[in-house]
């Protein structure tokens, strides 16, 4: 059962990334269904992760079409990257996806730049810490 969900969050992500690809590329649903030869039915499932039918080949095949690679799709910690948000128009159906693709990249290189600051600042402080201990040592040996 433990194997069976994680097998499931595996598509999800696939899908999830997919999907952000194929809005950042803005390009429907049915265009790239028709594109790939595939039905815009199936399409949707594996971006929903519900397509158990998804093997190496047609994922290579979707990949090839965005020219992403497989790494990009199964990027787990990218799919956690990607934010958008959804506005859906009811009674007519129609969706807008507002892809803030930039916006999230630019988020985690802001993250990950506060870090290594951070990390730098606290290197920075255990060598002085260390050079202190040091010249103590020195000090207590020359005595």
């Amino acid at each position: 059962m433990e194997d069976q969900t994680a097998y499931s969050k595996v598509f999800v992500t696939i899908g999830k990334n997919l999907h952000t690809i194929r809005h950042a590329a803005k390009k429907t649903l049915e265009g790239v269904a028709a594109d790939l030869s595939i039905t815009h039915s199936s399409l949707s499932k594996i971006e929903n992760g519900r397509y158990p039918g998804l093997g190496l080949g047609l994922l290579l095949k979707i990949c090839d079409y965005y020219s992403v690679s497989l790494e990009q799709v199964l990027d787990i910690k990218g799919s956690q990257i990607f934010n958008y948000s959804q506005n859906i128009n009811q009674p007519t159906g129609n969706h807008t996806l507002t892809n803030q693709l930039s916006e999230g990249y630019q988020v985690a290189i802001t993250g990950y730049k506060a870090e290594n600051e951070y990390l730098k600042s606290h290197n920075q402080q255990l060598a002085d810490q260390n050079q202190q201990l040091l010249n103590s040592l020195l000090e207590i040996k020359t005595k």
